[in-house]
């Protein structure tokens, strides 16, 4: 008799890193307010981190990273999250210590297409960590990353109403296009940008 396993689409696709973490993608850097936080890929073990940080944003922040309320996080949804493989993605993250205890601050995502030329970011800041430098510099890092991995192109889509992020990308130097189905869409051609 033989068993057969029926593993879910998402289970196969992510479950199973390919390529291992880099560390080189690790690296220190001081938001305004003086306190160092560090940028590094994001670990399978970042499960209960990334929870916390989910449940500290707002109902806006949620819509704006989502693009719908999500009330909860099953642990499917968690692991999906957390549990990459680094050559299909890649997901840096801020990690803070203070008093011995880590905190998540924010990430930004990149999944990249199958042709390995073009790259989606989203990006989140958790809402007590805003408004110091955070977000430019996880982009500004992941950008370096994009280049690094040998990316064409990165663009980011985002709701019209999300006027800090469409703000922030352009300062950044992404071309910002309303679409028809009332999204915005932020490109960057890396290697016409070096």
């Amino acid at each position: 008799m033989s068993i057969i396993f029926i593993v879910p689409v998402w289970t196969s696709r992510y479950a199973l890193a390919t390529n291992p973490y880099s560390e080189k993608y690790e690296t220190l850097w001081k938001l305004r307010d003086g306190r160092t936080v560090l940028l590094r890929p994001i670990k399978p073990e970042d499960e209960p981190l990334w929870l916390e940080m989910f449940q500290s944003f707002s109902e806006d922040a949620i819509r704006n990273r989502f693009f719908e309320i999500i009330a909860d996080t099953p642990h499917e949804m968690r692991v999906r999250y957390c549990n990459i493989d680094y050559d299909k993605e890649m997901a840096i993250v801020a990690e803070l210590t203070e008093k011995g205890r880590r905190k998540m601050l924010g990430v930004v995502r990149l999944c990249i297409d199958t042709e390995k030329k073009t790259g989606e970011l989203a990006f989140i800041v958790a809402d007590p960590y805003q408004a110091l430098g955070l977000g430019t510099k996880m982009i500004e890092h992941m950008v370096e990353i994009c280049r690094d991995l040998g990316l064409k192109d990165i663009y980011a889509l985002m709701l019209p109403d999300n006027l800090r992020a469409i703000s922030l990308v352009k300062k950044l130097g992404f071309v910002v296009k309303h679409l028809e189905d009332s999204t915005v869409k932020a490109t960057m051609n890396l290697k016409s940008d070096k």
